[in-house]
């Protein structure tokens, strides 16, 4: 057998060493950086989760059924969270809108309807002056978006719809909005939509 001189030995045991070292120096890197894109991944998918909440858009649920929508506000850019939920249509009267100082010129030609919805902030922000129930449509058998009756200020005591001014994290608020629908016509679909999702509104389907 031969006989290694004792720095040769020694040189190479240490090159073993220093390469492993590398070796599994790289190998825990690799996991690193894996679990860093793993965990940017979750992330990110998290984020767009909470923002893509519009998934029942374009469809037709029953009134009474609940669905997240995404919150967005042109103005300043102002996203949020809400689960919205139209519970409620139903016939109102000329002589309540006359109580409250809002009756229409076109009274002999319209019926008043109450649209009663829900809404609860879902989100990670508060809303301040989030005017929710401002997206909410009407359309009737004809296909036809009705027309809202501007009230302004006014409120219609049998169908309360002021906005909050702060709409808090976890808040909950039902809302009324009064429409105008020709006569010998009856509601069909009740809208929301909000952003830029305006062409595919949810929608719920109004009981006959």
């Amino acid at each position: 057998m031969l006989n290694r001189p004792p720095h040769t030995t020694r040189f190479r045991a240490a090159l073993v060493c220093v390469l492993g070292t590398t070796l599994l120096g790289l190998a825990t890197a690799g996991c690193e950086d894996d679990t860093a894109a793993s965990d940017s991944g979750r992330r990110q998918s998290a984020t767009r989760a909470d923002l893509a909440t519009d998934g029942d858009g374009g469809k037709t649920l029953r009134l009474g059924e609940p669905t997240s929508i995404t919150y967005k506000r042109g103005s300043d850019h102002m996203r949020g969270a809400l689960r919205v939920t139209a519970v409620s249509v139903r016939e109102g009267t000329h002589a309540e809108l006359k109580k409250a100082g809002t009756e229409p010129s076109d009274v002999r030609t319209t019926q008043p309807y109450y649209v009663t919805m829900t809404f609860e902030n879902v989100g990670e922000n508060s809303l301040h002056y989030p005017f929710l129930n401002t997206p909410t449509g009407l359309q009737d058998t004809n296909g036809v978006d009705d027309q809202p009756l501007i009230t302004g200020d006014t409120e219609v005591a049998a169908c309360p719809g002021k906005d909050p001014d702060d709409f808090a994290v976890g808040a909950k608020v039902s809302l009324c909005k009064v429409f105008l629908v020709p006569n010998g016509i009856r509601p069909s679909v009740v809208t929301y939509s909000t952003g830029d999702d305006t062409k595919r509104p949810v929608s719920w389907k109004v009981r006959r």
